[in-house]
């Protein structure tokens, strides 16, 4: 197991509190290693074995508890009768009403309660509201570029390598599993299980899905199209001219649960002006290129949108609300929101062209606020100007701070 820092602090960091941690993520990503991590963590601060309880709803030997009553029965077993109870439930959507059922083990028993979930579909439903205001949200992804190069033993330092190495990371992805693996051929094995498992498990059953031929191709768009403006209208206007009959609204659908399970990231256009979010010509990007690329093939092309979704990544992990920033007839590829403020953000690969340089600057100048305007390439030469600040990619992916 690898430490991975930035979740294992949020986890010590909320240890005891009153409220449900709950780490959500695609499948595979980290969580349940996460999970094993924080327990040795508590079984270093001398908490008992007996203490700790755990149940994964992947395992076949737990599959009788998925019915709350037997959940609930199992659980006054074992609750030990000194010492705080810490319970770990792994693929927790699995679990009838499993809020309802949570937060009943959480007041009863007092437990310190730690879930995974690999679909967004589970804060869906009235019985989440008997959790409202009694969970905490860790978003967990697959392994950031700085997490592969720490993994892989990748000696930053030596920007001569960086570059093929980047590619590697982008060719077979970023999920944890796949990174470790000896070999391309086992890596490639590794990934096609992975999202024939997603495919399977999380969308055509979840989803009820009958047409697995429209929801292919309809995917097959999305994953082709990241950083694109588009439309479930769009879409399915797109692909009736291709010859395959579809509604938007089952597009729409499609959208709907590949956002779900987490496979895509919905990223919302937001007008600067008006100060709203727009309802329509949103954007999304892949969680993972390595799964991408089990959909497409491996592209050597456009470059450009692969940066912007590798930057899109990259500022959610760090806690951002992200959204494209729209403008009059201009738009910014990126708006990042904190309680710090915000940040306005232009993604390219290169601006070496001085058209594409002063392309990439110009909806800065339509901007009346004083707030951070940040531009991220792959140059190494410094292209900052007067209130526009140049981050390497390389640099901002390996830890920069805007």
């Amino acid at each position: 197991m690898f430490s991975r820092p930035i979740y294992e602090r949020k986890l010590v960091d909320s240890q005891n509190a009153d409220v449900v941690k709950v780490l959500t993520g695609v499948r595979r990503c980290g969580k349940s290693t996460l999970l094993k991590l924080f327990r040795k963590h508590l079984v270093s601060q001398d908490v008992p074995e007996k203490n700790i309880i755990e149940i994964d709803f992947e395992l076949p030997v737990f599959a009788d508890l998925q019915d709350s009553r037997s959940f609930y029965q199992y659980m006054k077993d074992r609750i030990p009768e000194a010492g705080p109870t810490y319970l770990f439930v792994d693929e927790v959507q699995e679990l009838e009403e499993w809020a309802k059922t949570i937060n009943g083990v959480r007041a009863e028993f007092n437990a310190d309660i730690y879930v995974t979930g690999s679909n967004s579909r589970m804060f869906a439903g009235e019985h989440l509201t008997y959790l409202s205001g009694r969970y905490i949200p860790i978003e967990v992804y697959p392994l950031s570029f700085s997490e592969y190069c720490s993994f892989k033993k990748i000696d930053v330092t030596q920007l001569t390598i960086l570059d093929g190495r980047y590619d590697d990371y982008l060719r077979m992805g970023s999920l944890p599993a796949v990174s470790l693996a000896q070999n391309a051929e086992f890596a490639q094995s590794l990934l096609n299980g992975l999202y024939d498992s997603i495919y399977s498990r999380d969308i055509l059953l979840r989803g009820k899905i009958r047409n697995e031929a429209a929801f292919l191709r309809v995917a097959h768009y999305a994953f082709d199209n990241i950083g694109n403006q588009t439309s479930p209208n769009a879409i399915a206007n797109s692909l009736k001219s291709a010859g395959h009959a579809i509604s938007s609204d089952t597009v729409d659908n499609y959208l709907t649960l590949m956002c779900n399970a987490f496979l895509l990231y919905s990223c919302p256009r937001y007008d600067i002006r008006g100060k709203e979010l727009l309802r329509t010509n949103g954007k999304h990007y892949v969680v993972d290129t390595g799964l991408r690329n089990r959909v497409l093939g491996f592209r050597s092309s456009n470059h450009g949108h692969i940066t912007e979704n590798m930057v899109f990544l990259e500022l959610r992990r760090r806690g951002y609300e992200v959204s494209v920033g729209t403008l009059p007839e201009s738009e910014l590829d990126f708006l990042a929101q904190s309680q710090d403020g915000r940040i306005y953000i232009q993604t390219c690969e290169t601006v070496l062209d001085p058209d594409v340089y002063k392309r990439e600057l110009a909806p800065f100048s339509k901007l009346k606020d004083g707030y951070p305007r940040i531009l991220i390439t792959k140059d190494r030469l410094d292209y900052s100007t007067e209130g526009i600040r140049h981050i390497n990619l390389f640099d901002f992916l390996l830890g920069a701070q805007l």
